[in-house]
Formats: structure tokens, C-alpha cells, sequence
């Protein structure tokens, strides 16, 4: 097993951080509400805001050292930044969207869908008309394939794997031979129950089981699409002699009190928090957490189960690599996060009706002014650990209001009582294609070498093939229209004279060796 370092901080950190809501309560005359409503992680609207939100006791962490006030506890968890912005009622309803679906990122992403294959993916997404060629469900059948993964090991010479193993959940493994699985979830459904509830369209690549070693499991946040008991529970069972699980404050108590997690394997960590791991070799793997802009709610998890009862994040690890000298190459992996509020119902920019790849790019457009700011979050994690090589980044809102969507699927598109709604008003909460690429190139910005990107959250637990092709279209014509290289694979190289990003939406099962 990895020994572990102490855990210390960035230095030089606001002393409390305004992340952290401390008693007294804020407003007691308020309600938390029903916490029932939390396997909707994307629909904030209806439930306590996040100004509103009190709690009824302190937040219960493994280790007190994290109460940074004693004489003030931590009672929640808040964005700290103007970016986060809750939509109000008139912005939710001026982002609905009724009859069919007419983004031209659709046929773009459909137009790319060749024949099957000889070889057949390992199963078929539970789609009702396959067996159309021409149908959107055949096409996105075709685009985006579930693969048997490939669990050997980094090779030599290469400094990381990852390999897709759906909706969020990746398979990290270094050149310095540690593994890390990120919020692993192998379950039908994301839910509470398993009679209701998100449930996959796509089903995993593989079973927990066939899971390799692995040494650390990271936690973004208590989100049932991300943080999955029975697929926690399964790499425990597989790994006692080595894994450790590293969470966010507040999600630590739980996984040991209810789900019997042994304390001593459960790390939890406030943004800008870090531990080395050291043990298989010289090198030195540092994990960092860090902030990202979302929120929780779980039901059945005691206090941290509360709305914002727990903190969520994002996560950098280092990775020390030997050979010219010793540099660090850094992984980030976003979890589950926002960028950006858009009011407008026509953003993000769109592609021409008639655009394919390789035809000359239209004129920009001018870009309108924003009622609200970018999150400063990703620009401070770059200058402060230093520029990520590889970026594991959020593209899709996700599984919950497609599930609402799933109960209407059989009604035509002109008669769908339950609407769509745009990307933008979801934004703070769930980034899309164009602010993937967007922190994407601000993250990297000043990095060493060339960088890489790879979609998750997306194509997963999404009921209509529709999604799937807006997803790969809108990712393809974001990085086109911000200079970003796009691709579906990747050999490992960067091909002289192309752009120094690439942003990869691989399929699921899928390795990438960089």
C-alpha cells in the first residue's frame, strides 16, 4: 500500500476560507427541504437557494483539524465567486425549448457516422430504432460504442493511461505505476432507488471486478452519478490491502459511519489541500484538491447529506517522472463543475447549417455581453500548482433532465409536453463543449509541451440519441471555432505543425496513451 504524507495546504490562504459557512446559523426561519430531490443534481431551481440554505447541526468531519475555526463550526458549503448564479424563474422558462430539435450540431456530428463495424461493440445502447441506418438513434449508436478496455499497464516510455469507463468515471494509470479510478459508478442507475432514477442508456464497459489494482479512488462530490456505494463498496472489496479513497470535507463520515469504510483508508481534504504518495517507486505522486463550481444534495447521508452539506471539488495529481532531469506531469480531472451563467437562449455560437469539417470558418460572431462572469476557479489552479498536461473535463449537463425527458420519448417531438432547455442557463452548474474548451485553453495557457483533453460526463445515462450527437457535434465545432484540435482517438503524438490542443471524445472502454 501507498504510505501517505500529512496533509498540507497552499500557503498564504484566506483564514476562513470563504468557501466554508461557519454557525452561527444564517437563517433559521428557512427549511432545507426534501433532500429526495437530490439524484436531480442539474435542476436547482425549486429547492433551497444557496443563500438559503441552513442546517440543523455542524458539519461532521473525519478529523476536527478541518474545522479551521474552533470556536466556529463549519454548518455548509458555498461558491464562493459571482460566477455562481442560481436561474431564476423567468430565465428557466426563456430557456425552454419545444418541438424538434434543430441545432445544426446534430447532422453535424450524424454526417460522421460511417457503417458498423465487422466487429461489433460489446453491447448496443437501449435504443428503440436501431435498425435504421438513417435513424439518430442508429447514428449515435455508430458514433459513440462501448469497447472490452484494455487494463495493461502504462508502457514504458509513456507518461499516463486513462481509459473511459463512462459518464465520469476514469481509470488513471502513471508511468510511476500507481492507479487512480475517479467517480467510479458501474451501476444501471444513478439514484436512490433502483426502481427509479437516471438510468443508462450506455451500459459500462466493464464490472468492478475487472477492474486492475488500484491504489486511490477520488470523490468529487456525493452526487448519485458520481459517487456510487455499490461501485465504492466493490473496489474495496477487490483492494483492501492497498486503496485509499479520497473525498471532499464533509463525505468522509458517511462512507465510514454508514457504508463501513475503514477510517484509516478514508481521506478527506478542503480545496487546495495535498498529500504525496510514495511506496511503488522513487517518484512521488501528489493528489490536490481542488475547487470546482457545483453542489451537493443526497439523500440518506446524514448531515452532509443536506443541501451543500458537503463540499465538492475538483482534483490535480502530480505525477513525478523521471528521465531528462525531473519534471512533473499533472493530470486534472473537473469531476463535475460550471463555468459560466449565459442568459441568452442562442448561445453557445452555432455552425452553419451546411458546415462540414475541413470547410473554410464563417466569420465570428460578435460576441454579446455576459450578465455574469466566467469562474476564476480553473485560472487559479493553473497559476497556483502550475499548467495540467492532461485535462479530464465535464461537456454534458449530464442525466437528470433527460431522465425527466426519458417518461415523453414516446410522443413526436412536436407534441413533447416536456421541453428542452438551452445550455447556457445550466451553465454555472454544468459546463458544455464550448466552456470545456474554453478551460481548456485557460488552463493550459503557459504550459509546457502540448496539452490533451478528453470529454466525460456525457453519453452515459442520456436517454435520446439526440444528446449524444449535439454533445459530439457541439464539442467538434467548439474546438474549430476556438483553435483547439479535435479528434475521436489518439495515437499518442502530437503531428508537427497542428494545433498544440487536442480535445478527444473517445468512446467508452477506450485507452488513450500519452
Amino acid at each position: 500500500m501507498l504510505d501517505i504524507s500529512p496533509i498540507t495546504s497552499l500557503p498564504g490562504l484566506e483564514k476562513p476560507p470563504k468557501h466554508h459557512i461557519l454557525a452561527p446559523i444564517l437563517n433559521p426561519a428557512k427549511s432545507p427541504g426534501s433532500t429526495w430531490s437530490s439524484f436531480f443534481p442539474s435542476l436547482s431551481f425549486g429547492g433551497p437557494s444557496q443563500e438559503e440554505v441552513t442546517h440543523k447541526g455542524h458539519i461532521s468531519t473525519l478529523d476536527k483539524k478541518n474545522q479551521v475555526d474552533q470556536k466556529r463550526e463549519i454548518i455548509g458549503f458555498q461558491n464562493p465567486w459571482p460566477s455562481w448564479h442560481k436561474p431564476t424563474k423567468s430565465e428557466m422558462l426563456a430557456s425552454f425549448q419545444w418541438g424538434p430539435d434543430t441545432d445544426p450540431c446534430i447532422p453535424l456530428a450524424a454526417s460522421y457516422a460511417l457503417p458498423a463495424r465487422q466487429t461489433p461493440p460489446i453491447s448496443q445502447p437501449s435504443y428503440s430504432d436501431l435498425s435504421n441506418p438513417e435513424s439518430a438513434a442508429s447514428k449515435a449508436a455508430r458514433l459513440l460504442t462501448v469497447q472490452k478496455p484494455d487494463f495493461t499497464p502504462c508502457p514504458v516510455g509513456k507518461k499516463a493511461k486513462v481509459t473511459w469507463l463512462g459518464h465520469a468515471s476514469m481509470l488513471l494509470q502513471l508511468s510511476s505505476g500507481v492507479s487512480v479510478v475517479f467517480d467510479p459508478i458501474f451501476s444501471q442507475r444513478c439514484s436512490p432507488s433502483e426502481y427509479f432514477g437516471p438510468i443508462r442508456t450506455y451500459q459500462p464497459p466493464c464490472q468492478v471486478g475487472d477492474l486492475p489494482r488500484i491504489d486511490a479512488v477520488l470523490i468529487s462530490h456525493n452526487h448519485y452519478d458520481h459517487l456510487d456505494q455499490e461501485s465504492v463498496m466493490g473496489i474495496w472489496e477487490n483492494n483492501k490491502d492497498r486503496v485509499r479513497f479520497f473525498v471532499p470535507l464533509g463525505i468522509g463520515k458517511m462512507m465510514v459511519d454508514l457504508w463501513g469504510l475503514p477510517k484509516e483508508r478514508v481521506v478527506e481534504m478542503d480545496w487546495w489541500d495535498n498529500v504525496a504518495l510514495t511506496g511503488l517507486t522513487q517518484e512521488s505522486v501528489k493528489v490536490w484538491c481542488t475547487p470546482a463550481q457545483h453542489n451537493c444534495w443526497r439523500s440518506g447521508s446524514g448531515k452532509s447529506g443536506e443541501p451543500n452539506g458537503s463540499l465538492w471539488a475538483s482534483w490535480m495529481v502530480e505525477d513525478l517522472q523521471s528521465g531528462d532531469g525531473q519534471e512533473l506531469y499533472r493530470v486534472f480531472f473537473g469531476g463535475d463543475t460550471g463555468y459560466q451563467f449565459h442568459t441568452d437562449p442562442a448561445w453557445p455560437p452555432l455552425p452553419p447549417t451546411d458546415w462540414k469539417r475541413g470547410d473554410p470558418l464563417p466569420p465570428a460572431e460578435k460576441e454579446k455581453p455576459e450578465d455574469y462572469p466566467p469562474c476564476p476557479a480553473f485560472r487559479e489552479i493553473s497559476d497556483n500548482i502550475g499548467p495540467p498536461d492532461l485535462l479530464l473535463l465535464p461537456i454534458s449537463v449530464g442525466a437528470s433532465f433527460a431522465y425527466l425527458r426519458s417518461f415523453t420519448t414516446w410522443m413526436p417531438d412536436w407534441g413533447n409536453p416536456m421541453p428542452r432547455h438551452t445550455q447556457g442557463v445550466t451553465g454555472a452548474n454544468h459546463m458544455p463543449p464550448w466552456d470545456a474548451v474554453r478551460v481548456f485553453k485557460e488552463m493550459t495557457e503557459g504550459g509546457k509541451g502540448k496539452a490533451v483533453a478528453v470529454g466525460l460526463h456525457w453519453g452515459t445515462f442520456a436517454t435520446e440519441p439526440e444528446e449524444v450527437l449535439k454533445t459530439l457535434g457541439g464539442l467538434e465545432w467548439a474546438c474549430e471555432r476556438q483553435g483547439v484540435g479535435f479528434g475521436r482517438g489518439w495515437d499518442g503524438k502530437h503531428d508537427e505543425g497542428v494545433e498544440d490542443k487536442v480535445f478527444l471524445a473517445v468512446n467508452q472502454g477506450e485507452s488513450i496513451l500519452i
